[in-house]
């Protein structure tokens, strides 16, 4: 087989195949059991003859490496997906979140978007490149990992840890970007170039225990109702990093979006009542994420019995915070929100300071190049995604990253947003092809 006699409507079937069956694996974490995905994939390399093993972090938490060997000696280049999926509420579902349903040109399940189809995407990419038999200059390595949903810490933090190798790679390419906006000129598709940093916390409330007849008035859960509160009221200062000023440079083409962001820079404190004019909501929501740090209260534990009133309560807050925020300055900004609540101590649950990766470097031009031999429309747009991935893990030994898995959007960018960790998940079967077409030509032109 060569380049030109590949059948791409027999790529698309084999996609929505594997993408059905991969969906059908309950991957929920916790508590995760990626092995059964990890698995499913190597049964896939096995039979196309490309080397691969399991690397299991912990039982069942499996991790899947699979490898095309260069005949050069340049660092390698990484495709990264995760095979861990958030929980759903079954009932709220049209279709079964684990049956992997076909409906019309569309695959259901949880996973469809975040972010199995990435993963059969980058397994298409090896089995392809290995059945052309291109000479590369560099190796090209494909891992679907463990545990990306709560943390990492069994999937790729555990393997930068402990796998030498896995800290030697040229490039990542990952999920959390590669989106297009379809608008009336241009298609923008948004590559992610960096992350908020994730800060997980704590706020314990104490008081003292009663019977629930005889009011205090230092019941904890006043306090925590007051902090939950003060927490929701709150907007941090704006901020402009330097991905967020190319961003709306990238949006320059387009005559309605444009003066919208222009304004935004000269006059970034009125950004509530200068977005109201944004045509998409979802690159609003976006907007608004990327110019200033977060603070969501998202779980709250209270009392045992309706009668007692208990003496220690909390609440768990996800904190997004921007480039050259630290933690101890959160915690300072978290103290300042909750000023006059009494006894309260803040504990760390998971903190990572965000990241970022150079948008000049060479793999950028080449994402342009290709985009836009499949998409004349194309323009790459980068920016700062409020969710973390695994690629922060990469961005911190030095490694470029970026979140690139193609697909067009077409509507509201908000729809696409509320399926990720959203209900009745799905990815039409013409994005599956088209993200497995671009990142072929991508790895193609960077690898041989």
């Amino acid at each position: 087989m060569d380049i030109q006699t590949i059948n791409w409507q027999e790529v698309e079937e084999k996609a929505t195949t594997y993408l059905s069956q991969y969906l059908q694996i309950n991957t929920t974490n916790p508590p995760g059991n990626e092995i059964k995905g990890a698995q499913f994939l190597k049964n896939i390399f096995d039979l196309e003859g490309i080397e691969n093993e399991i690397i299991e972090s912990g039982p069942g938490r499996g991790n899947l490496i699979a490898r095309l060997k260069s005949t050069g000696n340049k660092p390698p280049l990484l495709l990264l997906s995760h095979i861990d999926v958030v929980p759903v509420e079954e009932e709220k579902w049209i279709y079964p979140p684990f049956s992997g349903k076909i409906v019309g040109k569309e695959i259901w399940g949880r996973g469809a978007l975040d972010c199995k189809s990435l993963g059969v995407m980058e397994t298409l990419v090896l089995i392809l490149l290995k059945k052309i038999n291109l000479p590369l200059k560099r190796d090209v390595v494909m891992a679907a990992t463990a545990d990306e949903e709560q943390g990492g810490q069994s999937g790729v933090a555990w393997l930068c840890k402990n796998r030498p190798e896995f800290n030697r790679f040229e490039v990542v390419i990952n999920e959390g970007g590669g989106v297009g906006l379809a608008r009336k000129t241009k298609n923008f598709y948004l590559c992610q170039a960096g992350e908020k940093g994730l800060c997980w916390f704590r706020i314990i409330f104490k008081g003292t225990p009663g019977h629930g007849s005889l009011p205090r008035e230092d019941n904890c859960i006043l306090a925590l109702g007051k902090s939950i509160e003060a927490l929701g009221r709150y907007r941090a200062q704006i901020q402009m990093p330097q991905i967020v000023e190319k961003f709306i440079q990238g949006f320059s083409e387009d005559e309605e979006i444009a003066p919208i962001l222009h304004s935004l820079l000269k006059e970034p404190v009125r950004v509530e009542e200068i977005l109201e004019a944004m045509p998409d909501q979802g690159l609003k929501k976006l907007l608004l994420a990327m110019i200033r740090n977060t603070f969501v209260p998202t779980v709250v534990k209270g009392g045992e019995k309706v009668n007692v009133i208990p003496s220690e309560c909390y609440c768990e807050v996800d904190c997004r915070i921007l480039p050259g925020e630290t933690i101890e300055g959160v915690k300072k900004e978290i103290a300042k929100i909750l000023d006059g609540i009494p006894q309260y101590t803040i504990q760390e649950i998971q903190c990572a300071t965000a990241s970022e990766s150079d948008f000049s470097h060479e793999i950028v031009k080449i994402f342009r190049e290709t985009l836009v031999l499949h998409d004349p429309k194309a323009i790459v747009v980068p920016f700062i995604s409020s969710g973390a991935t695994d690629s922060r893990y990469f961005r911190n030994g030095k490694t470029v990253a970026f979140g690139f898995a193609p697909q067009l959007v077409e509507g509201d960018l908000a729809l696409h947003q509320d399926m990720v960790h959203g209900h009745n998940e799905r990815i039409a079967k013409k994005d599956l092809v088209f993200g497995t077409k671009v990142l072929f030509d991508i790895v193609r032109s960077y690898c041989a």
